[in-house]
């Protein structure tokens, strides 16, 4: 035991040199010695020792916060520098104390985001799911020809596929329905005559669906795309807003 902390305070002691050695070459520091070594030995528990290398990195470590702070205010578009810029420039450092606080109300925001986009996503579901309607397919009579829906069906599905009875009189009740809507709706225009214009409109619906369809699944995989963009957020946030 006594070994190991004799070979830590040996590294320790090398580092300290190799810094001041650093500091030596590159000529004097910023700062007058003294004046650091004051300001910190303010703020430290009395009789506690401030190993040479602290002295120095904190030396140079307030240099180089000057040069960031004189960067973001040199980036705004004037020929001066006020003191609104340096609280502007300033403002990320005071809010430190305050940094867990946010990490938990930045994280708590983007998982009302997320819960929101889940919302969404099962808002459309349910609202595809719930339009879908129930087909009386017991009635003898149909509207269309069986064999003539059933072949229409089967040149339009892969070959060898079986066509269940319920999907042939389904479709062939609802195509009656789709029909009797189309016809209500010419119907409603104040004309003695029913022409192209009319059932165009009549049908504009039911071949805008498709393309409807199309922009749900974009929808739906644009909140999947934010959902995964907000675990990364979450987890960015957790990590780097942790002091």
């Amino acid at each position: 035991m006594e070994n190991q902390e004799e070979n830590e305070a040996q590294v320790e002691e090398i580092k300290e040199t190799e810094v001041r050695e650093s500091v030596e070459d590159e000529g004097k520091l910023p700062f007058p010695r003294a004046t650091i070594t004051n300001l910190v030995r303010k703020n430290v528990s009395k009789g506690k020792q401030i190993k040479g290398t602290v002295k120095d990195e904190m030396n140079l470590w307030v240099a180089n916060m000057i040069e960031i702070i004189a960067g973001k205010m040199n980036s705004q578009p004037y020929t001066f520098v006020n003191y609104d810029m340096l609280k502007d420039a300033i403002a990320p450092y005071e809010e430190i104390a305050d940094i867990n606080s946010q990490r938990t109300d930045l994280t708590q925001h983007i998982s009302k985001i997320k819960e929101e986009c889940n919302a969404l996503i099962n808002k459309i579901d349910k609202a595809d799911k719930s339009t879908a309607v129930a087909l009386k397919l017991e009635d003898d009579k149909l509207p269309f020809p069986k064999a003539t829906i059933t072949n229409k069906l089967r040149s339009s599905l892969e070959d060898g596929k079986t066509i269940k009875g319920p999907v042939k009189r389904g479709l062939n009740v609802w195509l009656g329905r789709v029909v009797a809507s189309v016809s209500k709706k010419m119907d409603s225009f104040p004309y003695p005559y029913i022409d192209r214009s009319m059932f165009k409109d009549a049908i504009e619906p039911y071949e805008a669906i498709s393309e409807i369809e199309l922009e749900k699944e974009r929808i739906i995989q644009q909140m999947e795309s934010i959902k995964t963009a907000c675990d990364i957020l979450t987890s960015e946030v957790e990590r780097k807003f942790k002091m």
